[in-house]
C-alpha cells in the first residue's frame, strides 16, 4: 500500500461523513436491536399463550371424564398423543403415579416449565422441555398435562437467527453505504478545496463545477461563485483603479513639478511667484478633489443597503436642485428647463440622490456647446418613477456608454474640459446602493440619461 492509498483511507476514516455513516449503521443497529426485541416477546408469547390454550382445553376435558374411567382415559390418550406433544400424569395426594407418561409431579400446582428428561419415563423421553399445568380433582388426586416446547423453542431460535443475520448485514450494508457517501462527499470537498488553493495562488478566475443535481454542494457552489464573482470584480476594479489613479494623477503632479522647477529658476518678481503659487494650487486642488471624489465613491459602495434610507419626496428634491443650478446656467447663457411630476415618493438617501442628478446635471453644463439647453424631466411610469437628463450636446458613441461609467474614464472629446472622469462613477455607485437602473441613450440629438426608480411608495 503507497503512501497515496493510506493517505487518502486516513482522510475517508476521519471523514464527517464516514462518521456519520458509522452514526447510522450503530443507529440501525440499535434500532434492529429494539425490533427484534419487540418481535421476539410478541411472537414468544403468543406462541406460548396458543400452548397454554391447548393445554388447558386439554386438561379441562381430562378432568371431565368420570373418576372410574379417568385413568383408561389417559392411558388412551397417551397411546394416541404424537411423540412430543401432549404428555399426561395422575398421581396420588403423596405423588405416586397412578397413569400416564409422566415419571414424577410436579413440583407445584399450576403452570410450571420443567426440563422433559428428568419427568418423562424413559419411553416417552424427547429433548427439550416442558410446559405442565397441574391441577387437583374431586377426588384429590393430581392431574398433570403437559406438552412439549420444542417446536416453539425453535422458532424463537429460528427468529433469532435471523436478526442477527439480517442485522449484521444492515449494519454491513450501512457501513458500506457511509464508505461510499464519504468517497462522494470527499470528491465535492476536494474539488472545493482545489479551487480555493488555486485562488489562493491568485486564480481569482476559477470557478466550482454546478452539477444538475441541485443538492447542497451545488447550492454552496452557486454562493462560492457568486463570492468568487464579487471577489474578481473587486480586485479588477482596484487593479484598474490602481492603474487609472497612476495615469490620471501623474500628470497634474508632473506639470507641477515642472512648473515649481521653472518658478525656482526662471521666476525672479514677486508677481511671478505669486501666479506661479496660485497655478500650483489650482493643481494640487484637482488632485485633493479627484481624491476626494474617489473616497466619496468608496464609501457609498461599502455603505450597508437602506441603512440611511428614508421616504424621499423625489419631486421636491429635483425641485430644488433646478433653482440652485438655474443661476449658473443663466451666468453662461444657458437654459435647464424642468418638467416635473409632483408627488413622486422613493425610498432613499436625500444627500446621495441629489449628489447623483447634480453630477448629472454638471456633466451636461461642461460637456454640452454654449448656448445649447438642459432639460430635466420626472415622470411617473407603471411600477416606477423615471427621471431623465437630456442635453443636446454631441452625445456619447453606443459602444463608448458602459465604458464611460467606469472611473477615470474620459472620451476625447472631453480632454479640453474640467474633470477627473469620477462624475458618472459615482452616480453608478448611488444607483447601485438604490437599486436604481440608469441607462444612456439617444437624446437626438445628445445624451439622454435616464434613471428607473423600481420601488417607489
Amino acid at each position: 500500500m503507497n503512501i497515496r492509498t493510506k493517505e487518502q483511507i486516513s482522510r475517508l476514516l476521519h471523514s464527517a461523513a464516514f462518521r456519520l455513516g458509522v452514526l447510522q449503521a450503530a443507529s440501525f443497529a440499535f434500532a434492529a436491536l429494539v425490533l427484534f426485541a419487540i418481535t421476539w416477546v410478541s411472537v414468544s408469547g403468543y406462541v406460548t399463550a396458543q400452548l397454554r390454550q391447548e393445554i388447558s382445553d386439554e386438561s379441562s376435558e381430562m378432568t371431565a371424564v368420570p373418576g372410574s374411567i379417568r385413568v383408561a382415559s389417559i392411558n388412551k390418550a397417551v397411546a394416541h398423543a404424537q411423540k412430543g406433544t401432549f404428555f399426561y400424569g395422575l398421581f396420588s395426594p403423596r405423588g405416586d403415579r397412578i397413569a400416564g407418561s409422566l415419571a414424577k409431579m410436579p413440583p407445584s400446582l399450576g403452570w410450571t416449565r420443567l426440563h422433559e428428561l428428568r419427568h418423562i419415563d424413559s419411553k416417552h423421553s424427547v429433548p427439550g422441555h416442558l410446559l405442565i399445568n397441574s391441577s387437583r380433582l374431586e377426588d384429590g388426586n393430581i392431574l398433570a398435562v403437559a406438552h412439549g416446547t420444542l417446536q416453539a423453542d425453535q422458532l424463537n431460535e429460528l427468529l433469532l437467527q435471523s436478526f442477527i443475520w439480517a442485522g449484521l448485514a444492515a449494519v454491513v450494508l450501512a457501513l458500506a453505504g457511509g464508505v461510499l457517501t464519504a468517497r462522494s462527499y470527499l470528491s465535492k470537498v476536494e474539488t472545493i478545496t482545489q479551487a480555493a488553493s488555486n485562488i489562493v495562488k491568485g486564480d481569482l478566475g476559477t470557478r466550482i463545477v454546478v452539477t444538475d443535481r441541485d443538492d447542497e454542494f451545488d447550492r454552496l457552489a452557486r454562493s462560492l461563485n457568486r463570492m468568487l464573482a464579487r471577489l474578481q470584480s473587486l480586485m479588477e476594479g482596484m487593479r484598474q483603479v490602481s492603474n487609472d489613479i497612476a495615469h490620471d494623477l501623474r500628470t497634474p503632479l508632473t506639470h507641477l513639478r515642472h512648473k515649481l522647477e521653472a518658478t525656482t529658476l526662471q521666476v525672479t518678481s514677486v508677481e511671478g511667484y505669486r501666479e506661479s503659487c496660485t497655478t500650483a494650487l489650482a493643481d494640487v486642488d484637482h488632485v485633493l478633489a479627484t481624491f476626494a471624489a474617489l473616497l466619496r465613491i468608496a464609501q457609498i459602495e461599502n455603505q450597508k443597503q437602506q441603512e440611511n434610507f428614508t421616504d424621499v419626496d423625489l419631486s421636491g428634491l429635483l425641485g430644488v436642485l433646478v433653482g440652485d443650478f438655474a443661476p449658473v446656467f443663466e451666468d453662461q447663457g444657458r437654459s435647464l428647463h424642468a418638467r416635473i411630476h409632483p408627488g413622486a415618493i422613493v425610498r432613499g438617501d436625500a444627500m446621495l440622490l441629489t449628489q447623483m442628478f447634480a453630477n448629472l446635471v454638471e456633466n451636461a453644463l461642461h460637456h454640452t456647446p454654449p448656448h445649447t439647453p438642459v432639460f430635466l424631466s420626472l415622470l411617473p411610469m407603471p411600477g416606477c418613477a423615471r427621471a431623465i437628463v437630456r442635453d443636446t450636446g454631441p452625445g456619447i458613441p453606443k459602444h463608448e456608454r458602459e465604458r464611460v461609467l467606469q472611473r477615470f474614464v474620459r472620451l476625447d472629446s472631453s480632454r479640453s474640459t474640467p474633470g477627473s472622469g469620477l462624475g458618472l462613477a459615482l452616480v453608478t455607485a448611488v444607483a447601485q446602493l438604490h437599486e436604481i437602473t440608469v441607462s444612456l441613450g439617444d437624446g437626438e440629438p445628445g445624451l439622454a440619461v435616464q434613471i428607473d426608480f423600481q420601488r417607489p411608495v
